[in-house]
């Protein structure tokens, strides 16, 4: 990335998102005064009245410096999986409450949105991990996964077993309703609220968080960041899923093994001049001194 900030800048879209093109309207405005190429995901495309000028999320990471994403967490974990390994820098701009992945907050945005295009931006590496479906001994599914991938018990409200080994090794059987394998991104989502610890976002280490475990001394384990964790489903009553990031699913049954371990894609994360991944965690889970 050059020191004057991207030339040219793709542009995501949750359209679905309150103030959504009221937001772009004003993002183009500031990218017109910074006179900044602009390429536009569908979605963008037909909100800023220019449905033809659509392009797919793998063709503008090819050619964008940046890629702006107006929405929320999950906008960016789609368009982190879309740019399949792509290093381009993506920038979240928030159109709810801040997130932990989006940096800038929707209703003041020019501002910040000004200090990336001057160049004045940081940029967060996230490193991901890569979940492998395991079936009767062959490969069935790999996908990566920048917060988590989770094994978890369908509709139906019945137990399951998972077997974990740790580069080769039992860990534990768990008795449970599921598994949450995360990220150190991934470690304020899902692994957070099933109890997991968080860890900073520049931690290399792998979360083993289980969901409601039947023994109280069953506990989240931290994997190191070279470890290679296998689960394997012992035994299950009702419907079993693989979810990869909210946005991959997939049915498993006993018998299955999900292989996890660190990938060597990372995801960029743009961060404007100020921004503080510790103030945004004193504000998101209400800690005292958030308003020091």
């Amino acid at each position: 990335m050059k020191p004057h900030g991207p030339k040219t800048v793709g542009i995501v879209v949750h359209s679905g998102k309150p103030g959504a093109r009221d937001r772009l309207l004003e993002l183009l405005a500031v990218l017109r005064e910074h006179r900044v190429d602009v390429l536009f995901e569908r979605e963008a495309a037909v909100l800023a009245s220019k449905p033809k000028s659509a392009r797919s999320l793998p063709d503008i990471g090819k050619t964008a410096d940046m890629v702006i994403v107006l929405g929320g967490d999950g906008t960016i974990l789609r368009v982190a999986r879309e740019l399949a390994g792509l290093a381009t820098p993506i920038l979240g701009v928030n159109l709810g409450n801040l997130g932990f992945l989006t940096s800038i907050h929707g209703n003041r945005l020019q501002g910040p949105v000004r200090d990336v295009l001057g160049g004045q931006f940081e940029i967060s590496p996230r490193h991901t991990i890569q979940t492998t479906l395991i079936r009767d001994g062959k490969r069935r599914a790999t996908h990566p996964a920048l917060n988590d991938v989770v094994v978890s018990r369908g509709a139906l409200s019945r137990i399951i077993r998972l077997r974990l080994f740790v580069d080769g090794e039992l860990l534990t059987e768990y008795v449970c309703d599921g598994m949450i394998f995360a990220t150190a991104t991934g470690s304020t989502a899902y692994s957070l609220s099933a109890g997991g610890p968080i860890l900073a976002p520049a931690s290399r280490a792998l979360i083993m968080t289980p969901i409601c475990p039947h023994a109280l001394s069953n506990r989240s384990v931290i994997a190191g960041e070279n470890s290679a964790i296998r689960c394997l489903v012992a035994d299950a009553a009702a419907e079993l899923l693989l979810t990869v990031d909210g946005q991959v699913q997939l049915r498993m049954q006993v018998g299955d093994e999900v292989e996890v371990r660190r990938s060597a894609r990372t995801v960029q994360l743009v961060t404007p001049k100020d921004y503080s991944y510790f103030e945004v965690l004193r504000e998101k889970l209400k800690w005292s001194g958030a308003n020091v």
